[in-house]
């Protein structure tokens, strides 16, 4: 891990750099003797990448490198952080004068300026160390002011100040009062997820607070002030900060945050929108030959694209909405492989009237197609069950000239033709049973067909609707009501 400390063996001399103001090359000077005096190296000291003599870092700077590899400098004179490579001339006459316009500022301790990369040098961001407040003006971001911000104002400074630590974390260690924030907040998370489940919307899931809970309880003391502890702290505080100002942290009661977050979980939807032929038709082919069907599936999509503030809630949802149809798929599959052998059966008999014969091709031809899709549709979700796929399905389920009740009934044919091959089944059994037989054996026989009709009709109405709250209406108002589950708004992608 690297550590931060200044540029060893400074040069004596101060380089000669065009336009350089003499009051410059003074504090260069001043600094360059300071580093002599306060350096304590030997042969024996364990040489960092900041002490190395190679690094053509100018006098007056050190260099420090980012746990991920990357570098950045800082005077600690002028108490200034620069990202843009000062090694260059251009660049160290920029970092000159962002110096030179920094000292008017008089900066107390804990307080530095850093020169926004990119930008004019004089326009930077001044970072209070003390208070873990950064902002763009210097008098709001001062020990003193920092208690007239307002609850907003706090959080947007905080907010800046993690993100500059989670960039910057190796010539500073962080401040003990970041750890105590970030165990609190994650603490807060995760007993969020134990209360509210699948509906938190806090941005970690539960098993990241977990995990994070645990690394900062051990790193909080054994590694305090390494640049990487810093840096994971910063990323912690820079998302938590994120969260609390979206959510309105500190800034209204619990009835009103309870009204806020209900409306957020809640978003207009933005899909398409269909004329009032097309929901019909989509209402009837839903209601009467996929026997209510895709609803279910409906319900498994917008499950799956529900997202709830973390990427890692999308993508276990994702991975129940894959495993889920998977899993259906090989039933159904399995259920079709052998009312087709049993069709084929029916089929192989001489004496099969014409009736029954057309009922069992048509149960052999629906039991085929159900095995057909559903083995197709079984390859595909397992080939793209990853998170980047999951993307353009949900974007272009949601966006077809259809809508998700149009992609809901696509994904219902397998089962939808398995329902129709069994009833063609049990139609060409019915008619050849009937073959050949007296009136009242006929009778008989269509009484006993009737009665298992009707029990078999109960029970599959009756577990299908158990799971949905019931009211007194008459069932078949519920069965032909308009409301349409697409048209609910829900939190998606």
């Amino acid at each position: 891990m690297t550590e931060s400390t200044p540029t060893a063996a400074a040069p004596d001399t101060t380089i000669a750099y065009p336009d350089t103001p003499s009051a410059f090359k003074e504090d260069i000077k001043r600094s360059d003797a300071y580093e002599k005096e306060s350096s304590h190296s030997t042969d024996n000291t364990y040489v960092t990448f900041s002490d190395l003599r190679n690094t053509d870092t100018p006098a007056g700077w050190t260099m420090h490198v980012h746990p991920r590899g990357s570098m950045y400098w800082t005077s600690p004179l002028h108490k200034t952080v620069i990202d843009d490579d000062i090694r260059k001339p251009h660049m160290l006459e920029r970092a000159t004068q962002f110096c030179n316009s920094c000292v008017e500022f008089a900066l107390p301790e804990g307080t530095e300026a850093q020169m926004i990369g990119g930008m004019d040098a004089s326009f930077c961001l001044f970072v209070n160390h003390d208070q873990c407040v950064a902002g763009y003006d210097h008098t709001k971001v001062r020990n003193e002011a920092v208690r007239d911000l307002s609850p907003n104002g706090l959080l947007r400074a905080r907010r800046i100040y993690w993100g500059y630590m989670a960039h910057h974390p190796s010539h500073r260690a962080c401040p003990r009062e970041g750890y105590n924030e970030a165990i609190n907040a994650l603490r807060s998370y995760q007993h969020e997820h134990i209360l509210y489940s699948a509906r938190c919307i806090a941005p970690f899931s539960k098993a990241e607070c977990v995990e994070l809970l645990e690394v900062l309880h051990r790193i909080k003391d054994a590694e305090h002030g390494l640049p990487a502890t810093t840096a994971l702290l910063g990323w912690i505080l820079q998302d938590v900060y994120s969260f609390r100002t979206a959510d309105r942290y500190a800034q209204v009661t619990r009835d009103e945050l309870r009204s806020f977050r209900k409306a957020l979980s809640a978003p207009p939807d933005f899909a398409p929108r269909q004329s009032q032929l097309t929901q019909s038709a989509l209402l009837f082919l839903i209601r009467v030959p996929f026997f209510g069907i895709p609803q279910t599936y409906l319900a498994h999509v917008k499950s799956a694209s529900e997202f709830r503030g973390h990427m890692a809630g999308l993508k276990e949802n994702w991975e129940a909405y894959t495993v889920q149809l998977v899993r259906e798929y090989s039933d159904f599959i399995l259920i079709a492989t052998v009312l087709l052998s049993a069709t084929v059966g029916l089929l192989t008999i001489d004496d099969i009237g014409e009736a029954s014969r057309v009922a069992a091709m048509l149960s052999a031809f629906a039991s085929l197609g159900s095995m057909t899709v559903g083995v197709f549709f079984v390859w595909r979700h397992q080939r793209n069950a990853r998170m980047p796929s999951s993307f353009t399905y949900l974007h272009n389920a949601r966006n077809n000239a259809l809508g998700l009740s149009g992609h809901a009934l696509l994904l219902s044919i397998p089962p939808v033709l398995l329902v129709w091959s069994i009833i063609a089944f049990a139609a060409a059994a019915l008619a050849y049973t009937l073959q050949d037989t007296t009136q009242a054996s006929t009778w008989v026989i269509f009484a006993l067909f009737v009665i298992m009709l009707v029990a078999v009709t109960a029970g599959v109405y009756t577990f299908s609707t158990i799971w949905h709250w019931q009211s007194r209406d008459a069932w078949w108002r519920g069965w032909l009501s308009l409301g349409r589950a697409d048209e609910k708004p829900d939190s998606s992608v």
